[in-house]
């Protein structure tokens, strides 16, 4: 992987782009996450249906205090699938629900979260019997 795969990056409207292998942790594949190449150019991350769950988490800067729109751009299988998201060590999970791609990319639909202004910890998990998922990257949008 290279630090261009893992660039995190800030646009002049303020809007933030998270590829998915910019983690902080894990920091490479595990057997749960895998970090492969995308027909979209770059990497891409993959949660395998198979094994345990794990966590994966990235740090990043935002521009300005406020509510952003977190959208993320996935591949899924099949329905009802889902990710839950908590922002800056809160506890309180945010349900992310993913679209049925029927295997091509596509966006969820945004949900709100409050950011800091510079740094800022996402969290993401998964409960229950999942299957597997392919994430590209996330977009934060500031709402104005």
């Amino acid at each position: 992987m290279t630090a261009k795969d893992r660039e995190i990056s800030i646009d002049s409207k303020g809007v933030v782009t998270i590829p998915a292998a910019a983690t902080t942790k894990p920091t490479k594949s595990t057997g749960k996450i895998l970090f492969l190449n995308s027909v979209l150019g770059g990497k891409q991350l993959h949660y395998s249906r198979t094994g345990g769950h794990q966590t994966f988490e990235y740090h990043f800067e935002a521009p300005e205090a406020g509510k952003y729109e977190l959208t993320a751009r996935v591949v899924t299988p099949s329905w009802r699938q889902n990710v839950l998201l908590m922002v800056n060590g809160s506890q309180k999970p945010i349900d992310i629900p993913l679209p049925f791609t029927v295997g091509m990319w596509d966006t969820t639909q945004p949900i709100t979260v409050e950011l800091k202004k510079g740094k800022n910890h996402f969290l993401f998990k998964r409960e229950g019997g999942v299957k597997g998922i392919t994430i590209k990257d996330f977009t934060l949008t500031p709402i104005r």
